[in-house]
């Protein structure tokens, strides 16, 4: 992709990914050092992101507590802010201890980025797709890509594609959208939903 190309970038990528030697019947200390493939991986891959976002451009990554930090320590050095938004998912699944509720989205400016007044708060109320529902396991609702899309410039870019809920978003809503997915599968489940993006709302 050419240098400075994309108004903004809006992904979800699979942000955590541990060793998975701790699933088995030993038991293992944890170690920061079996997240060096994670680091490595999402170091190159803002490098790239700041590469293609153009100087007014703005990111938006969904993350969790564990992966946000590692996230702003990147965006840090090449933006001119970076701060979380909650995605409220309004409900929780039954079982143990304080369960999921929530998830992060962290936004970043470009250094030349224009603020724009809205008023609105940096929490996003919105319920998840059901499970059932889901042809992705981390299908994202439509409505909430929305909320983002937006506020964004022209051309909207998600290099974790996934079902394409950004990409319906974005056409939706009038923007120029380029997704990449590395599975054929859902690349094609993709294309066909943005062909069809939905008529929903999200506050």
């Amino acid at each position: 992709m050419a240098d400075k190309s994309v108004d903004a970038i809006i992904t979800d990528p699979p942000y955590f990914l541990p060793a998975r030697h701790y699933a088995t019947r030993k038991r293992f200390r944890r170690n920061f050092s079996d997240l060096m493939f994670v680091e490595f991986f999402f170091r190159q891959w803002f490098e790239q992101a700041e590469r293609i976002l153009k100087p007014t451009g703005h990111l938006y990554m969904f993350c969790d507590g564990q992966s946000y930090p590692l996230f702003f320590y990147y965006s840090f050095f090449f933006t001119k802010s970076v701060r979380p938004i909650i995605w409220d998912k309004q409900n929780s699944i039954n079982g143990y201890a304080w369960r999921h509720q929530h998830e992060i989205i962290l936004f970043a400016e470009m250094p030349e980025a224009k603020s724009i007044p809205t008023g609105d708060g940096d929490i996003i109320k919105c319920k998840p797709v059901p499970i059932n529902e889901r042809e992705h396991a981390a299908e994202k609702p439509v409505e909430l890509l929305e909320a983002l899309v937006n506020k964004c410039g022209q051309v909207i870019c998600d290099p974790f594609m996934g079902k394409g809920s950004t990409g319906q978003a974005s056409v939706k809503n009038g923007h120029d959208f380029i997704g990449i997915e590395i599975d054929p599968t859902y690349f094609g489940l993709a294309q066909k939903a943005i062909a069809t993006p939905p008529n929903t709302a999200c506050t």
